[in-house]
């Protein structure tokens, strides 16, 4: 197979039956603007320089389904920034949460889908959601439908769920309701059921 060691100009020819990188998990030191296809989630991604993005519809067994994300950055998150994010207008099911922290802290946190903002919800997962500053995967879940009119919240895990790690490599929890300096960036992907 022919390997190319600098860009191709194809001057504006199309490129014809071209297929994306098929892969079953995320290609290893992505560069920003690569595609592949997550042959096991049916999904094209896209990588933005930070995270893998999904990209266009996602379609298995012959059925196309549309992807929608849903994006949350919280500063300084405390035990006082639980919030209720985003109001659903159409029945789907979570393939993703990708979260990141800005800092080598570790915030843990939790995602309930609810029938009304102030009703007790379930729990996306059966653990805490760790963000951490590598930034991490969820693609295990408890509860991953979410019905029409229903709304997702967003909550730190009890006791603020920080963990400090300084230099000296020795883990320090962080104070109940004390901040926890830096942003908390959290991306659910979801598919139209």
């Amino acid at each position: 197979m022919p390997s190319f060691k600098s860009n191709l100009d194809i001057q504006q020819n199309q490129l014809l039956n071209a297929v994306l990188h098929n892969l079953p998990d995320l290609p290893q030191n992505p560069v920003e603007g690569q595609l592949y296809y997550n042959s096991g989630k049916f999904t094209a991604y896209l990588w933005n320089g930070s995270y893998w993005i999904p990209w266009g519809e996602t379609g298995g067994g012959g059925q196309v389904q549309q992807v929608k994300q849903y994006i949350l950055n919280i500063p300084n998150p405390s035990s006082k920034s639980a919030m209720v994010f985003v109001r659903l207008y159409e029945d789907q099911t979570v393939v993703r949460i990708d979260s990141h922290f800005s800092n080598e802290s570790r915030v843990d946190f939790n995602i309930e889908c609810r029938t009304g903002v102030n009703d007790q919800g379930l729990l996306l997962t059966q653990l805490p959601i760790q963000a951490a500053y590598t930034g991490t995967e969820t693609t295990v879940f408890s509860f991953s439908a979410l019905s029409q009119d229903n709304w997702l919240y967003f909550s730190l895990a009890a006791g603020d769920g920080a963990v400090t790690i300084p230099k000296d490599g020795v883990p320090v929890e962080a104070p109940v309701d004390g901040e926890i300096l830096g942003l908390l960036t959290i991306t659910i992907t979801c598919i139209i059921s």
